[in-house]
């Protein structure tokens, strides 16, 4: 198959999409590219992200509206104190932060930047395996990367930050820029905002899809953030699956887990009466509660069974 990214100088379809290219360029992207944006933030050292992610933090962006909303992703900007971006052309301008969506991981800037037409936005509900998309994000304040790959799966994603996405669109194009950049298909159509480079020949890139921010923008342009909402609990633990069991590798500092005497190395087997035996079922269990609730946690430590009350938190709240 032709590839966009190409030496290909013809004007032509590509057979399988229907995507025009133009000096092996796919046309499309002329929309795209002066749409990403590069962010730079800056973070308080107090902040309890900045031991993790570091005080000074680099991203991509895209903006999807003419009123200068910027879709990102939350660890690039979460406990920014200041927030630039950058257009591919040069201009520098400031951002503020509209609301972190901690449950997809999604983030709204607004600046006051060019609207830039054509940028069509859509979701995976029609997605395929074995579809091709481009991987669009910045590198640098004026460099924009470029990747394609094919679309490995669409499933469930967790990871130990206590995140997990029912859905999740993992691609083999690799990330060649900063997080926050954009997924889009063949047709010109954004699906999805760059999440985390996961390393894997197969599954190299995984996907925010467009569908999560489509779900919250509403409410987000109404009120500034998800009012209708209830937090759901969150403790403030890194859990690992491991061939011991689920293991806590990890915890947040005077986050809830930490206040109540969790430990690194405790391994979860139960959560509110109900045995745990992986990390989607912990976190399944633990979002049927609102932020404040009490959960018991069964847990093994050095051979011997504890039970361990925690108060959960407004993970939003924590970290605001």
């Amino acid at each position: 198959m032709p590839s966009g990214l190409g030496d290909d100088c013809r004007l032509f379809e590509n057979p399988l999409r229907g995507a025009i290219l133009v000096n092996g360029f796919y046309k499309f992207l002329e929309n795209i590219i002066p749409a990403t944006v590069h962010i730079h933030t800056r973070i308080a050292p107090e902040h309890p992200s900045a031991t993790i992610l570091g005080t000074e933090r680099m991203g991509s962006g895209i903006i999807i509206d003419d009123i200068g909303l910027i879709l990102t992703v939350g660890y690039v900007v979460l406990g920014a104190q200041s927030i630039v971006v950058n257009l591919p052309q040069g201009d520098e301008v400031a951002a503020r932060l509209v609301d972190i969506d901690f449950d997809s991981g999604l983030a709204v800037l607004q600046a006051d930047v060019p609207h830039v037409a054509g940028l069509t936005l859509g979701d995976s509900s029609d997605l395929s395996r074995g579809q091709m998309g481009l991987v669009i994000a910045s590198s640098g304040p004026k460099e924009r990367r470029v990747s394609e790959g094919f679309i490995t799966a669409l499933e469930a994603f967790d990871a130990y930050w206590e995140y997990m996405l029912e859905r999740a669109i993992l691609t083999t194009a690799t990330n060649l820029g900063l997080g926050g950049g954009v997924f889009v298909t063949l047709d010109g159509v954004m699906r999805g905002v760059v999440s985390l480079n996961l390393g894997d020949l197969r599954d190299a890139t995984m996907i925010i899809p467009l569908e999560y921010f489509h779900q919250i923008k509403d409410e987000l342009l109404l009120h500034g953030q998800v009012a209708s909402r209830v937090p759901r609990a969150w403790l403030g633990l890194s859990p690992m699956p491991t061939p011991r069991g689920l293991v806590v590798f990890g915890i947040t500092a005077h986050g809830p887990a930490a206040r109540a005497g969790v430990q690194p190395g405790d391994i979860i087997v139960g959560l509110n009466g109900h045995e745990i035996l992986d990390r989607p079922e912990l976190y399944r269990q633990l979002w049927q509660h609102q932020a404040g609730a009490d959960i018991v946690l069964d847990i093994l430590r050095d051979g011997r069974a504890h039970t361990i009350t925690v108060q959960s938190q407004d993970r939003g709240a924590f970290f605001r």
